[in-house]
């Protein structure tokens, strides 16, 4: 896989820009997506097995083959 080219990001960031404005709102902003479905958390926590296996193959590595 090579990239030859920059990645173009579109990003609307109205609903982040009001959330910082009126932090009231932070509470209900904490929890969107479960850990089940982040696969950085395999970078960012100590998980099982079963995950570490699942995160990897969701973001394409694949193991080294050394022990």
């Amino acid at each position: 896989f090579s990239v030859t080219l920059p990645s173009v990001l579109h990003i609307d960031n109205q609903s982040a820009i009001q959330v910082a404005k009126h932090p009231e709102h932070h509470r209900h902003m904490r929890h969107f997506i479960t850990n089940a479905k982040m696969p950085a958390d395999l970078l960012t926590k100590a998980l099982l097995q079963v995950k570490v296996q699942d995160f990897c193959h969701l973001l394409g590595l694949a193991p080294s083959g050394g022990s």
